[in-house]
């Protein structure tokens, strides 16, 4: 059998495993010296549900934190399990070579979600940039009938001669690692391969929350409302992003040989450019109480449109985990819309 697991904030993850037949939980035979048992015997698999597990000696006495707990045979790093894939998962405790009899753990499929999931793709990218045209063409031609993919162009570096330069490139390019460009960053947390065939596996997962943006402008002031339903309990630490994009950019772009196009390309049309944003680039806290299954958390922001095209300009915002507080990453779910404009929960 083959399992792959991750592992955040001391939980862990199965993931691709086929679950065996349900046992029922134990009861602690004659002269057994180790009982494994859960804070809920039944979660959903949607990827955050959990369970506690704790280990007892035969005198009730929690040794948790010096047995080794097992889930179909794979160690548990930390004592709190969660799962994407429906099933029955065997759990087993082990301390100074004694083994605990089986106890199982459910979980259920937690059903379809009322919500799409929506992928951000980050292009780093610069009008100088000879051979960027060779990913930024193809991924637009792509993603124009997939409007669950959204794309955002993120200019420079500082220093350069693109006047659509991003005040906190190299910020970003730290923190995710991107060393130069062409380089597109799918949902803040992997490069891309290049293939479609990879951000299509991600619009399939199952979304653990949805978003809808309400925007009015007032001069260059574009005030939005974005609104976060919860498909999912989770105490996770989550962060939002509120960012203002404006598309079709005017302006040449160098192209070494690229599709037959001349260098540089005349009049080239840059998408979706990353101008600013109404929260912390890196994103604001969710306060955690509010991350309850059906419930309906909003954030306020004002973005500054000051000497850009507001019939171009768009709200972008997406959740994401709190990468500096655990060890999970990644976006969660996004939502776009242009300004002025309202985008329904979808």
């Amino acid at each position: 059998m083959s399992i792959i697991t991750s592992t955040a904030c001391n939980k862990q993850e199965a993931t691709q495993i086929t679950p065996p037949v349900a046992t029922p939980s134990p009861t602690l035979p004659s002269g057994q010296t180790l009982l494994v048992s859960f804070s809920r015997n039944e979660i959903n698999a949607d990827g955050f549900d959990e369970t506690r597990i704790r280990v007892t000696d035969k005198d009730n006495n929690d040794v948790t934190s010096s047995s080794a707990i097992f889930i179909n045979n794979t160690q548990l790093s930390g004592t709190i399990f969660f799962t994407s894939l429906a099933g029955t998962y065997r759990v087993k405790a082990v301390r100074n070579n004694i083994e605990s009899p089986i106890a199982s753990i459910n979980a259920v499929s937690p059903g379809p979600s009322a919500f799409k999931q929506k992928v951000i793709a980050e292009m780093y990218t610069g009008t100088w940039c000879g051979i960027c045209p060779g990913t930024i063409i193809p991924l637009e031609e792509y993603i124009k009938t997939k409007p669950e993919i959204i794309y955002i162009g993120i200019h420079g570096p500082m220093g350069s001669n693109d006047p659509y330069t991003y005040s906190f490139d190299s910020q970003l390019r730290n923190k995710f690692g991107v060393g130069g460009v062409p380089t597109v960053i799918v949902n803040r947390s992997d490069k891309w391969d290049g293939k479609n065939n990879s951000l299509d596996i991600l619009t399939q997962q199952r979304p653990a929350l949805g978003l809808a943006i309400e925007s009015s402008v007032s001069g260059n002031a574009i005030s939005a409302k974005v609104k976060v339903k919860f498909d999912v309990s989770t105490s996770i630490p989550l962060k939002i992003v509120v960012a203002l994009v404006e598309d079709n950019l005017i302006y040449n772009q160098a192209n070494y040989g690229h599709y037959g196009l001349p260098n540089p390309i005349v009049g080239f049309s840059h998408k979706n450019v990353l101008r600013n944003a109404g929260t912390d680039i890196f994103g604001d806290k969710i306060p955690t109480a509010e991350q309850v299954k059906s419930n309906i958390w909003q954030k306020e922001v004002t973005l500054n449109s000051s000497g850009f095209n507001i019939t171009n300009c768009k709200v972008v915002a997406y959740v994401l985990f709190d990468s500096d507080a655990q060890t999970r990453k990644g976006i969660l779910n996004a939502q776009i819309a242009a300004a002025g404009q309202t985008k329904n929960f979808d």
